[in-house]
Parts: C-alpha cells; sequence; structure tokens
C-alpha cells in the first residue's frame, strides 16, 4: 500500500486516476475514499476539491443505478478528513460520525423503504424459530413490539455500516500519511484516542435506552460505534504499553468475530470506563505517552 500512497502523492492527476478508477470498480470504493482522505489530510481542501469533482463522477454513476455506497462513503471520507486536517482530533471525528450515520440510516430509508419492509416481514416470518433454536420465547405483545423496532433498526445498522466505513477509510488515509511523513504517528493517536464523559455517557444511555421509544431505535447502532472504536482503542494501547505483541490483537479480532454479541456490548462498557478512569495513563510509565486531553501533552 505504500507504493499505492506514493502514487497517490505524486500530484493531482495521479490521485484523480486512484480516486475515479478505484470508485469505478465494485468493492473498491473504499481505496477511492482512503486515497481522498489522505489527499484532504496532507494537502487540503484547495488541492483535494478538484480530485473529488473529478474521481467522483464514478460513484456517482453507481448511485444513478441504484447504488449509493461508494457515493455516501466518498462523500463521507472528504467530509470526515476535512475535519481532521482542520481540528486533529479522533474524538471529534468520531462524534460527527454519529450524524453522518443518522443522515445515511434517514436517507437509506427513505430510498430504499420497500425493500427494507420486505427484509423486516422476512425477518418477523423466522423470528419465533430463531427464538425458538435459540431456546428463547416472546409473548404476542412482545412479538408486536419487536415488528416495530424491526425496520428503524435495520435502518439504523445501515447507517452505521456506512459511517464505519468511512471512520475505517479516513484511518487508512491517515496511515498512509503517517507512513510516509510520519511513521508511527497513527499509531500514537489511535493509542490516545479517548472519549469524554459527557459524551461516552450520552453516548451509551442512547444506545441502550433509544430502543425503548420506538423509531429512536435507529440510533442505537450508530452511537454504539465511537464507543466500539474507543473501546478498540483503548485495548490497542494497553497491547502497546505493555508490549504484549500483535497476537494479542489477532487473538482480539477472532473473539470479536466469534463471539460479536458478547465482546461488542463488552468493548462499549470499556469505553465508557475508561472515559472516567484513563486506564492508558495509570498504565504508562512517567515518560510515557500524555493524555489528549492534557493540555501539555498536546503535539
Amino acid at each position: 500500500m505504500r507504493g499505492l500512497a506514493e502514487y497517490i502523492m505524486r500530484g493531482r492527476r495521479q490521485a484523480t486516476l486512484v480516486v475515479a478508477i478505484a470508485a469505478a470498480v465494485p468493492l473498491l470504493f473504499w481505496v477511492s475514499a482512503a486515497a481522498l482522505a489522505l489527499i484532504v489530510l496532507r494537502r487540503g481542501l484547495s488541492e483535494a476539491l478538484p480530485v473529488l469533482g473529478w474521481g467522483i463522477l464514478p460513484a456517482i454513476a453507481w448511485a444513478w443505478v441504484g447504488d449509493l455506497t461508494p457515493l455516501l462513503v466518498i462523500g463521507g471520507s472528504f467530509a470526515l478528513a476535512s475535519l481532521l486536517h482542520s481540528r486533529n482530533d479522533w474524538a471529534a471525528a468520531l462524534l460527527v460520525a454519529v450524524p453522518l450515520g443518522v443522515g445515511y440510516a434517514l436517507l437509506l430509508l427513505t430510498v430504499l423503504n420497500e425493500q427494507l419492509l420486505v427484509l423486516a416481514a422476512q425477518i418477523q416470518e423466522r423470528l419465533p424459530q430463531l427464538l425458538a433454536d435459540m431456546g428463547g420465547s416472546v409473548d404476542e405483545a412482545g412479538m408486536v413490539r419487536i415488528q416495530a423496532l424491526l425496520v428503524p433498526v435495520i435502518a439504523g445498522l445501515m447507517g452505521a455500516v456506512h459511517s464505519l466505513m468511512v471512520l475505517v477509510s479516513v484511518m487508512v488515509g491517515r496511515s498512509w500519511q503517517a507512513r510516509l511523513y510520519n511513521p508511527g504517528g497513527f499509531r500514537e493517536e489511535f493509542h490516545r484516542l479517548r472519549l469524554s464523559p459527557l459524551v461516552a455517557g450520552m453516548l451509551l444511555l442512547i444506545t441502550l435506552f433509544g430502543p425503548q421509544f420506538g423509531q429512536f431505535a435507529l440510533l442505537a447502532p450508530i452511537t454504539s460505534l465511537p464507543l466500539v472504536i474507543a473501546g478498540l482503542a483503548l485495548l490497542h494501547g494497553v497491547v502497546g504499553i505493555k508490549k504484549f505483541g500483535s497476537v494479542w490483537l489477532v487473538m482480539l479480532y477472532v473473539i470479536f468475530v466469534l463471539a460479536a454479541q458478547f465482546v461488542y456490548p463488552l468493548i462499549m462498557f470499556l469505553a465508557f470506563i475508561d472515559s472516567l478512569f484513563d486506564f492508558r495513563s495509570r498504565l504508562a510509565p512517567a515518560s510515557g505517552p500524555r493524555d489528549d486531553n492534557d493540555p501539555k501533552g498536546q503535539d
């Protein structure tokens, strides 16, 4: 990937070529988004706008034929990278990813309403059997409530997935920038990422209680995303401080994939607790990296 990043940074023509070709190839839109993020982060909006203008044309074509994902991810990555370029604050970027995800969810809910209704009906059909296979059961009132939540929850999940793709694309662009100009810089930034107690508490409350208020269930998957990213940053930071090695991170992600229904909420709660107690500053040696919120430790 370093070679690709070097090619992108050779000039506007090369960057536009990469953004356009990656946007045109199915499933490679994230490369286009990451390349655009790299241009924004390194050279700013004045250099990135012409690349966006020409490079996004294939994504617009995909949207015209019904696939909005490339356009949403590339546009969202441009916006989030612009914020990161101006503020250099990953916590703020995570927070902005929430309204971005809500906007995506509402847009997809409007555009794909019929498809979502069909999908919800299919899930509703299979739900009793799924619950029976898991050894559980729901009474009639509970089933009615679940049915009412299906469409907003599915829309929220779609918004969260698109918002996650934006965040990952910007992170890839930032890691490319660090490899070329500041080796180890992105790793240090990510290891320091931590939400404030107020923000983490609000996100956790919305995630836990949003589904209790009908259509607000749409918010829960989206507001959980910053907590999970911050929780993963905590785990990466602890592994880095303790020098456990990458094998521990590999094991973490394997467990995450195999037992996501248990690990996902656990990581959310870890992020909230860390926002209160800042485990990394307690574990780090006296000469180690300072906390993001310490004004004396700003880069």
